[in-house]
Parts: C-alpha cells; structure tokens; sequence
C-alpha cells in the first residue's frame, strides 16, 4: 500500500485540505499565534486597527511601568506625605488592574465571536463545497445513466425489430413447407422434409426410451452394489467359518490320531505278553495261568448293545486248548482285533481330508 506522501490524492481532498488550511491560519490570527505577521498586514495595508494581543500586551506592559513609577515616587517622598502617596499609587495599581480586566474580557470576547464566526462561515463554505461536489458527481453520474439507459432502449427495440422480422421470416418458411407437403406432386424436399419430420419423432421416443432405460439401469447397478455388499459380507464369515472348521478338524484329527496310537500301544503290549507266553509254554503253572485270560475282541467292547450270546470270550472253550499253545494263531488273533478297530479312526489315520481354500 502507497505511503500517505505518495499516494495521489483527489481534487476533493485537496480542495478541503485547502480549506482547512485557511481556517487554520485565521485560527491562529485570532488566537494571536502570529502577532508579527498581523503587524507586517497592518503596515503593509496602512489600517489603524490594532491586533487584540498586541493591545493586551501593551496594556500589561504599561500598567507595569506605571505601579513601578508610583511605587518609585511612593518610596522617595517618605515623610508627612508619605501617606498620602502610598495611597494614590494603590488607587491607581487598582484603576490599571480594573483595565487590565476589562481589555482581558473584551480580548476574550473578541476572539469568542472571532472564533465562532470563522468556524460558522467554514462550515458553511465547507457544506457548499461538498454540495457542489457532490452535486456535480451526481450530474456527471445521471447523464451518464441516461445515455446508458438510451442505449440500451435503442438496442432493446433494434433486438425487438430484428426478433419481430425473423418470426416472419419463419412463419413464411412455416406457411410454404405446408403449402409444399400439402401439394400432391409435391418435390423431393417435401419428402426430404417428411422423412426429417418421422425421424426427428422417432428419435425423441428413442430418447425418452433410453432416459427411462438408463434410469432402470441405476436402479438395478444400485441394488447390485448393495448384493455385492451383503455377499461380501457373508463371505467374509463364511471365511471365518471355514478357518474355525480348520482348526477343529485339525485339533480332532491329532486326538484320533493319538487314540490309535494308544491303541497301537495296547496291541504291541499284548503282543509281547503273547510272545512272552508262548516262550513259557512248557510251564504248568504258566498254562493254567493262560486258561485263566480272558481275551475280548475290540469291536465287542465297542458294541454294547450286542446279544449275550455275541460276547462269548474267547480261550474259554476247553476244545481251543490247543490253538491256545499255538503262539503263531494267537499273533493272527491279535492281528484280527487290531483290524476290527473303528475304521473311521483307521481310515483319518492314513488317509488325511483334503485341505479347503477360501
């Protein structure tokens, strides 16, 4: 932003700046500001008329010299008279202080009236300037209105006329294409202008069919948004699902699989036991013992509801004493209940689901 000393100020700030100016400097003439040049105007214009401060001063300065004098006089004619004189130089300090008041409120009267007339004529001249400022803006502003408003009137009625001739011009193109589509021999461009017609017709019922069309279209790309929504949705806990099947399905295929190794466990044991008595067999007492065993099938013990007549124990038949001293039979026994285990347990064990993927 300019500087106040550079920026360019316009004509009506300087012309009251001006006026400003004057008022200023008849301020200060009242006031008594510039007493020396108000005595270089009186000595230049050859007036009579005094300026109030120089009159007030030269009251003060006279009334001083005169109670000194007296005051003087007093002092050297001490004696008899000397009553006398004291009193006549108070009577006159008071004559001089009574004047020196009354030129003081004829001074401040006087520049009162002085002061209240340049301001009343100032604001005057001031509201007459602005009034004829102003005054002249608003001329310069209602010609230019009025020549805005006349063009625009001339070009209103130019654009009137020019609208006026060209619906004529299109009613007479109007009244020959019906006069030349009405003519039964008719030329070319009537049927030019037909075909033009049916094809304009055509094409706006394609238009609304296609408006309708891409409405529908919206419709059904917003519910198919909203179904991709929703499948998303579910296919995510489906995700979930389906990574919580994996987990039980492992955590059940490890406890099947420690169950038939428990069970594995079992028959090697039994195995042993077998094997060990079969070493033993020459023994009495170890026979007797082996007569006393009581061997159950593993699917007897898994089939609780079978018949009493089912779970006859084996080895306790007197006429398999002899199969009993058979170490080779009773490995095939064994090896027989080991394959009459729960298939399913078997069938996990060796042959492991296959694995799903999301």
């Amino acid at each position: 932003m300019a500087s106040p000393t550079t920026k360019p100020m316009p004509s009506l700030h300087l012309t009251i700046r001006s006026r400003l100016d004057t008022l200023r400097q008849q301020c200060h003439e009242v006031c008594g500001d510039s007493a020396d040049g108000h005595a270089r105007k009186l000595s230049t214009t050859g007036t009579t008329t005094p300026h109030p401060t120089h009159e007030f001063f030269s009251s003060v300065q006279l009334w001083k010299e005169r109670s000194l004098h007296h005051t003087l006089e007093a002092l050297d004619k001490a004696g008899s008279s000397s009553m006398d004189s004291h009193m006549e130089a108070i009577e006159d300090h008071e004559k001089a202080a009574k004047l020196l008041f009354d030129l003081t409120r004829v001074f401040l009267d006087r520049t009162w009236q002085s002061t209240n007339a340049l301001l009343d004529a100032f604001a005057d001249d001031l509201a007459g300037l602005v009034d004829g400022i102003v005054a002249s803006k608003l001329e310069e502003q209602r010609l230019v209105h009025e020549v805005s408003v006349r063009s625009l009137k001339e070009e209103n009625q130019r654009l009137t006329e020019a609208l006026q001739g060209l619906r004529g011009v299109n009613g007479d193109l109007e009244g020959r294409l019906e006069v030349i589509e009405n003519t039964p021999n008719a030329g070319g461009d009537a049927v030019l202008c037909n075909k033009l017609r049916s094809k304009l017709q055509s094409l706006v019922v394609r238009q609304h069919e296609l408006s309708v069309g891409l409405e529908d279209a919206a419709q059904e790309r917003l519910s198919h948004r909203r179904e991709l929504e929703k499948t998303k949705t579910q296919l995510a806990d489906a995700q979930k699902a389906l990574a919580l099947t994996h987990a039980m399905h492992d955590k059940e295929t490890r406890q099947l699989a420690a169950m038939i190794q428990l069970s594995h466990a079992q028959v090697r044991q039994f195995l042993e036991a077998s094997q060990k008595a079969s070493e033993n067999a020459a023994d009495p007492r170890h026979q007797r013992q082996l007569e006393s065993l009581t061997v159950l099938h593993p699917a007897l013990l898994l089939d609780e509801e079978a018949p009493p007549s089912s779970q006859r124990p084996p080895f306790t038949d007197r006429a398999h004493d002899n199969d009993l001293s058979d170490p080779n039979l009773r490995l095939q026994r064994a090896e027989d209940g080991l394959q009459a285990l729960p298939l399913v347990a078997t069938s996990v064990h060796l042959h492991p689901p296959h694995s799903f993927t999301g």
